[in-house]
């Protein structure tokens, strides 16, 4: 897993449900964390995500993807199911399946001696997330992985220049708007008021961004309109008529949270202060 990941961070409920209803069977769980982004790398950030998430069992760094690559893993999340002799018996990337999962949980542990327990802790955990619905791919903003830029210009890699978006955008597809330098992993604006702009289809809208400590102010907009009390994400505020997310540390941030209504919005960020590290956008 990684702590920036919005399908690791959609896991994680589940998974300490386990944690709190296994572990005095014999279950032990080990949270192994390989960073998608270079900020995911420092040891006090993923700390203040543990405490965070409520994580109690053990997570080892996985800076050097040593344990990434010893298992050949290609995704976040992965999970490993290992019996009591240390044979992988089962795994599952992604999200879901998380009944069968539990299934094979206290089949491991009732074959290694515990006794039956039919607790269907996953069964119990609420979700508003329909996956059917969210019509918006994840979305990253570095040329490594960029695929849905529809400004006109060409990416120049490492470099300022000015982009341009069009007057009526296209549906899965984002436009830079002003002054931005586009890295492998991130895009940053390079001038105040520099702006992104995407029509999703979606219930909810995250960003991960790093404002390296300072506090990066990105002003928020739904279908030309300031955010509501009703349709903000946990991390923007209201103010003055205005809705204002502020970015500080590397992770995930809450934009809008249309509390499980579906449909197709007109995002736009404006970004108050330069400097800000935009990594990518990911939906619920």
């Amino acid at each position: 897993w990684t702590y920036s990941c919005i399908n690791c961070i959609r896991t994680l409920p589940y998974v300490k449900g386990w944690h709190d209803a296994y572990k005095d069977r014999g279950l032990a769980i080990i949270g192994v964390h390989t960073p998608e982004f270079d900020f995911e790398k420092d040891r006090a950030n993923v700390e203040a995500a543990v405490r965070k998430f409520g994580i109690a069992y053990p997570v080892a760094l996985d800076n050097d993807y040593a344990m990434w690559n010893a298992y050949r893993n290609h995704y976040w999340p992965a999970h490993y199911f290992i019996d009591a002799q240390g044979n992988i018996r089962y795994q599952h990337f992604g999200e879901g399946g998380y009944d069968h999962s539990e299934a094979v949980i206290n089949a491991l542990l009732e074959e290694a001696g515990a006794a039956r327990d039919g607790r269907d802790v996953s069964k119990k955990i609420d979700t508003d997330i329909d996956f059917g619905k969210i019509g918006t791919p994840e979305t990253y903003l570095g040329f490594a992985r960029i695929e849905y830029l529809g400004s006109p210009e060409s990416v120049r890699k490492d470099a300022a220049q000015r982009y341009s978006a069009v007057r009526d955008p296209a549906k899965n597809i984002f436009y830079f708007d002003g002054a931005w330098e586009i890295r492998d992993e991130y895009a940053t604006p390079k001038e105040a008021g520099a702006a992104v702009i995407y029509r999703i289809s979606a219930s909810k809208a995250h960003l991960v961004m790093d404002g390296g400590g300072a506090a990066a102010r990105v002003r928020v907009t739904l279908d030309g309109k300031p955010l509501s009390d009703g349709n903000r994400g946990a991390d923007a505020s209201i103010s003055a008529g205005e809705s204002i997310v502020t970015a500080r540390d590397g992770r995930m941030y809450d934009l809008v949270d249309l509390h499980g209504s579906y449909g197709t919005h007109l995002l736009r960020l404006e970004f108050l202060d330069p400097g800000v590290k935009c990594y990518a956008f990911t939906f619920g």
